[in-house]
């Protein structure tokens, strides 16, 4: 069953000259669990990432970007709906069966649109504080806690 985490951008990036692939510029928290977990080789093997970019929109975990400084805010997310929404279909539809989304409150409402009209199964890694967040997202990319887990609720049901 393939599997496509989108994974919300970070406020922390590493300093690149130029262009290099969105997994290397972006150092948040989140990032540390998936890049980890590709290094051991204990990432799942049918799941993708992808990220949630304030300035980017929705993109893939290799797409070359540039260091930016933009936050994403309501204004923002908004302006991205339209965006997001055509590019999860295009990447979801006949490549996936389940989406899992971790990103935040203000995210959601430039993804959320998109997630509710996908016909495969959608979860968000939900928790109080990042460190639960996290601990969630490993044991998900890691294969170690299952779709079925309390820990986890379908995106749908949050819609």
């Amino acid at each position: 069953m393939a599997t496509l985490l989108v994974q919300s951008c970070s406020k922390s990036k590493n300093e690149v000259s130029g262009k290099a692939h969105a997994l290397d510029v972006y150092s948040g928290y989140f990032f540390k669990i998936i890049k980890k977990a590709m290094r051991e080789d204990e990432l799942c093997p049918d799941m993708d990432v992808c990220i949630l970019s304030a300035e980017y929109g929705l993109i893939d975990a290799e797409t070359e970007i540039k260091w930016y400084d933009r936050r994403m805010d309501r204004q923002r997310a908004r302006e991205l709906v339209s965006d997001v929404t055509s590019d999860l279909h295009e990447r979801v539809v006949d490549n996936y069966d389940r989406v899992i989304v971790n990103v935040g409150e203000v995210y959601k409402k430039a993804i959320d649109d998109g997630l509710s009209t996908l016909d495969v199964d959608v979860y968000y890694i939900q928790g109080e504080g990042i460190g639960v967040k996290g601990s969630r997202l490993k044991g998900l990319i890691r294969g170690e806690i299952g779709m079925e887990s309390p820990r986890i609720d379908t995106i749908t049901e949050s819609l």
